[in-house]
Parts: structure tokens; C-alpha cells; sequence
């Protein structure tokens, strides 16, 4: 199921302030703060979507697979703005503003998200 953060106050690598970013992502395998965790990367024209129904990395990841769904909560993040969610109200339109530090930055902050 893709869920959502939302980030606020984010100034960008260039600078530009965001007031709010959304960072949607999916969970699989074991519930969070229940298991340890692994983090999916996905291609920059990718998905949250790595396992179970149209996953794209299948072959890798579920149950007693080399990451074992069984064992690890799977956390896989999109790319802000990629459109994924279905709603174009979430695209980034000035998506060269933003660099691959600004990125790995929002990642990083919704997984802090969690420890709440």
C-alpha cells in the first residue's frame, strides 16, 4: 500500500525553500520497529513498487528470497515528483532544481519519520 510523508520546510541544495514535499513509499514484509530494516533504491524512472504484484524486483525480494520478507521490514521510497501516486498535483515542475543530495536528504528524513 503506498503511504505518504509529508515534509515541510525543506530548503534544497540550491538554496530554494519547499514548503512541503510529499515522500510517498511502501513497506513490505515485517511490520516496522519489528524487524531490521533494508532500503530499496529504485531507478530514477522506477518505483516504490519492488515486490509482490507488478514488482519490479521480484526475483530479489520476498519471502525467502535473498531479502527475506520473512526476516526484514523493506522500506522502498520514490523520488519526489515522480508521479507514482497517480495525482498530478504531487509532481515537481522544477525537478532540476532539485539534486541527488536534496534526495538522499528526503530520504533520510522519512526515516527518522518513524522513529516517532
Amino acid at each position: 500500500m503506498l503511504e505518504k510523508i509529508d515534509i515541510v520546510d525543506f530548503t534544497l541544495e540550491n538554496g530554494k525553500l519547499q514548503k512541503k514535499i510529499s515522500l510517498f513509499y511502501q513497506v513490505f514484509g515485517q511490520p516496522i520497529g519489528t524487524a531490521p530494516v533494508v532500503v530499496v533504491n529504485h531507478a530514477l524512472t522506477g518505483n516504490s513498487n519492488v515486490t509482490g504484484k507488478k514488482g519490479w524486483w521480484n526475483e530479489l525480494i520476498g519471502e525467502n528470497k535473498t531479502i527475506d520478507t520473512n526476516a526484514y521490514t523493506v522500506i522502498a521510497f520514490n523520488i519526489p515528483g515522480n508521479g507514482f501516486d497517480g495525482n498530478d498535483d504531487n509532481l515537481i515542475e522544477n525537478y532540476k532544481d532539485y539534486s541527488v543530495t536534496d534526495v538522499a536528504k528526503f530520504f533520510w528524513k522519512g526515516l527518522f519519520f518513524f522513529e516517532s
